[in-house]
């Protein structure tokens, strides 16, 4: 009986010691983190208590493995440091009670015995009850069980001294985000790094931790907290071809998601963001577009002349394969003209995930130096039919060649381009493409006619 008793003792255990961790970190403000921790037990049935859990865990993607234990419950106990937790834990317990005076010191100190916490404190001072007394409280020490983070509280069974187990589970406030600088060197030729930001959100150091990025949008239904990485084995592709630096990631691909692999160990500091380069490439082609997009939809019903100045914008396009042979993650593109070490910034836009054929499309901003003036003249519309007479000048006040795309909005599929005196297409019912090369110092002037006849 007596070593029955001795098995199923309970034991409150600190696993205080994890030797490292393994995060991989979502670009979704998530993250699966596995960590390998120790425990100092004894044999047989005990209680485990595993600390250091963030705030923002999802209880239900707790994970707990061990060859020598064996985990029999589990709980996520909640309970942070705040004056009500540490009276309501020692409910029963002599507590000193104190006034300070205006210079911050002791002027009066009494022992009261807390007998209830419910709504008010309740004491038992000098054999009388007193009701929330007016002082301060002074306690020796945080009791067990009360922390500012979760704790794990586990029934387990031991089957040696010392041991090894794995926790895992997801937790949000762990983010990482790609940032890339293009440097145009020349009309055609431009330079791009990319760099990875990892946020820590969590208020919790992670040191020595091995991290792994996911480019691509899991699926984290709340019913299924399963990921990609934790169902497959990750297989590894071809490290970054831009560097042999140690600082590159290595590049894992699984199905339609880039895996970057950080080859050294990371401290992430708790609140904090770190930035590691993870490709580099001194030599891509870029094609610089300068676009207007233009429509009549809201002078349909007007007979009045109107004369317009469209803006023109500027777009840069670079193949995805050009950058690197793996899925090139979303992220923000800062773009720099680049003269010697000198550098004018132009413009920053965002981008999603691309890979090999795609075009990366980055909008730059506006130019001052291409001016674009629509005249609409002699138009006659109404609900049944209609004409107009549009003339487009271009001006071109660039030291250099430049081609514009003027895609032209109808707002019904009925509208037909009756006379032209500029080369254009037809990229759906409702909407045609001009392609305008202007040569340096120059302009140009088209002259359409467009008719619908509805009856």
């Amino acid at each position: 009986m007596l070593i029955k008793k001795q098995i199923t003792l309970i034991i409150l255990i600190f696993s205080l010691v994890f030797a490292s961790a393994n995060i991989t970190i979502y670009n979704q403000n998530k993250a699966l983190i596995n960590e390998y921790r120790k425990a100092n037990l004894t044999y047989g049935i005990q209680t485990l208590v595993v600390p250091n859990i963030p705030n923002t865990i999802d209880p239900s993607s707790i994970n707990l493995f061990s060859n020598e234990i064996n985990f029999i419950s589990k709980e996520l106990l909640n309970n942070p440091i705040t004056t009500k937790s540490i009276l309501d834990a020692l409910i029963g317990k002599n507590i000193e009670l104190v006034k300070y005076n205006k210079d911050g010191n002791i002027s009066f100190s009494t022992i009261g015995k807390l007998i209830s916490n419910m709504n008010q404190p309740v004491f038992e001072i000098d054999g009388k009850i007193v009701v929330n007394p007016p002082y301060e409280y002074r306690f020796e020490k945080i009791p067990k069980n009360i922390s500012d983070y979760p704790l794990l509280n586990c029934k387990i069974k031991s089957l040696s001294k010392n041991n090894d187990y794995f926790l895992s589970y997801i937790a949000t406030g762990l983010n990482w985000h790609a940032e890339y600088n293009i440097y145009l060197i020349s009309n055609k030729l431009c330079t791009i790094d990319g760099w990875y930001t990892i946020y820590n959100d969590i208020n919790l150091n992670f040191s020595h931790a091995t991290i792994s990025l996911v480019s691509g949008d899991i699926n984290f239904n709340k019913k299924n907290n399963r990921t990609i990485a934790s169902q497959k084995m990750m297989r590894t592709a071809s490290t970054s071809p831009y560097s042999n630096e140690n600082t590159m990631p290595h590049v894992g691909v699984e199905d339609e998601y880039a895996i970057f692999h950080i080859p050294e160990k990371i401290h992430l500091k708790k609140n904090s963001e770190l930035r590691y380069k993870f490709l580099e490439n001194n030599s891509i082609d870029f094609n610089k577009i300068y676009h207007i997009t233009h429509s009549l939809n809201h002078y349909k019903y007007s007979k009045n002349n109107y004369t317009e100045k469209v803006p023109v914008f500027v777009r840069l396009e670079l193949l995805a394969e050009n950058i690197g042979d793996f899925q090139i993650p979303s992220g923000s593109y800062k773009v720099y003209n680049k003269q010697n070490e000198n550098l004018t910034y132009i413009g920053t836009d965002i981008y999603g995930i691309s890979q090999k054929k795609d075009k990366i499309k980055l909008e730059i901003g506006k130019t001052q130096d291409i001016v674009c003036t629509f005249n609409l003249q002699g138009h006659e519309i109404n609900r049944n039919s209609g004409e107009f007479e549009l003339n487009v000048i271009f001006q071109n006040y660039k030291n250099e060649a430049a081609q514009i795309i003027w895609t032209e909005n109808f707002s019904d599929g009925r509208w037909d381009i009756i006379k032209s005196n500029h080369d254009y297409k037809w990229a759906d019912a409702f909407q045609t493409e001009f392609i305008i090369n202007l040569d340096a110092n120059s302009k140009k002037e088209i002259l359409i006619t467009a008719r619908i006849q509805k009856k």
